[in-house]
């Protein structure tokens, strides 16, 4: 499989959002271009393998759905993607074995997802139907760690949401594996930006 590294390069930022991410690769200690190709090929291969074999959806990171917290203060999130996107609570890198992790949104059928849900959030204009949407609530003043899978690419990105505020997650693309996050009011006012940070896997093993 063969990647495109233009991929890497940032993206000119959009004023009205709070954070705009281009495909994450980060990588320490190796060559760029080689280790870039070799990690997302291996994550991808692996993938690929496990679909062919019928057994992704079993696997746990896929097959649990992301929970609500039981209790604090949280933060709502609207999640539209025309991918996955999974979610780890309490921590600012990727391990599906922490509880409450689980995925989010899932366009494709076969996997674990909360789909469609509606916390009330101020409306927005119509999703494209190539994308799925729900909203859910994140734990709030903590880190939240997220996985996104697009078509050949995916992302790893975290946050801290503030309590009692509402957010805009679009992670979209397919190839490039872009990411934006708004904050949102009823009124739609834009609002001070925040950031998003890169994120990574806790251990290698952490993706399953």
């Amino acid at each position: 499989m063969r990647f495109n590294e233009r991929g890497a390069s940032r993206v000119r930022p959009d004023t009205s959002a709070i954070a705009a991410r281009p495909l994450n690769l980060r990588i320490n200690n190796y060559p760029r271009n080689t280790l870039c190709v070799l990690r997302h090929t291996w994550s991808l291969t692996l993938l690929t393998l496990l679909a062919g074999c019928g057994a992704l959806s079993d696997v746990r990171s896929f097959s649990t759905p992301y929970s609500t917290p039981g209790g604090g203060e949280t933060a709502r999130l609207r999640v539209i993607s025309d991918g996955m996107v999974r979610a780890v609570p309490k921590s600012d890198c990727v391990d599906f074995r922490l509880p409450g992790a689980g995925v989010m949104v899932a366009f494709r059928d076969g996997y674990a997802n909360r789909n469609g849900e509606s916390l009330g959030m101020p409306a927005v204009d119509k999703h494209p139907a190539s994308t799925v949407m729900t909203e859910l609530l994140v734990p709030a003043g903590r880190p939240v760690a997220f996985h996104y899978i697009g078509a050949q690419c995916y992302n790893m990105f975290s946050f801290v949401p503030e309590a009692g505020k509402d957010y805009q997650l679009e992670a979209a693309g397919r190839y490039t594996c872009g990411v934006t996050l708004r904050k949102i009011s009823a009124g739609m006012k834009e609002l001070p930006p925040s950031s998003l940070k890169d994120s990574k896997l806790c251990r290698v093993t952490d993706n399953l």
